[in-house]
């Protein structure tokens, strides 16, 4: 990864401009998340339709106050436990974090734990969408090349310097009910993240695992 690859990618997303960085995952569609023109650019690139609601990557803990309607400890324990990482958390979304990358009342929420999307993110200081780098309903991209193959020449792609994405999506937990569920599995998880899910909620192992 060069300075000038990375600098160049804080600068079109700062102007609205979509760009695919690497995560610990798979290669992320980024663009200002806050920006109207930058998600419906998102959209347009994916071939998605608009009433699907985008995943958003945020910077830092920080956000969490500003992205969820309500985080009691419980909740912001848990994102301390599994962020940065493939985990992603939906939550009932705050109503003053308004973004077109979300449909509905709630929005699911990541930190990825890889360096090049992390300084991205750092950067910026502000959330980016974290949907997949391919088109609606194709194979996930995983590297440079796949996101070219699916997303054309016009998108700048990051290089992921020493660390490739894994290839397995995130994990993505649904706390936004009475009950948390796992309505995606992706990587082998922390089991302290099982054990956290049982204490905090009050709940029997096989409704922690999402069965």
């Amino acid at each position: 990864m060069s300075a000038n690859s990375l600098n160049r990618a804080v600068h079109l997303l700062s102007r609205g401009q979509a760009v695919a960085l690497p995560t610990d995952t798979q290669y992320a569609l980024a663009a200002a998340a806050l920006n109207p023109d930058a998600v419906a650019e998102v959209f347009r690139l994916k071939q998605r339709p608009g009433i699907e609601s985008l995943p958003v990557f945020i910077p830092s803990l920080d956000w969490l106050d500003r992205a969820a309607a309500d985080a009691p400890p419980r909740i912001r324990g848990l994102a301390e436990l599994v962020w940065p990482g493939p985990v992603t958390l939906i939550v009932a979304k705050h109503p003053d974090f308004q973004t077109d990358a979300v449909a509905g009342d709630t929005i699911a929420l990541r930190i990825p734990d890889h360096p090049v999307a992390r300084q991205v993110l750092d950067e910026l200081d502000q959330p980016l969408t974290g949907t997949s780098a391919n088109l609606h309903g194709q194979p996930a991209a995983l590297t440079p090349e796949d996101v070219r193959a699916q997303l054309g020449e016009t998108v700048h792609i990051v290089e992921p310097g020493t660390m490739l994405p894994a290839g397995a999506a995130s994990t993505i937990l649904d706390c936004a009910g009475p009950i948390p569920r796992i309505l995606r599995k992706g990587p082998e998880l922390d089991p302290r993240i099982g054990d956290w899910l049982v204490e905090h909620w009050g709940l029997p192992e096989p409704d922690a695992a999402g069965s």
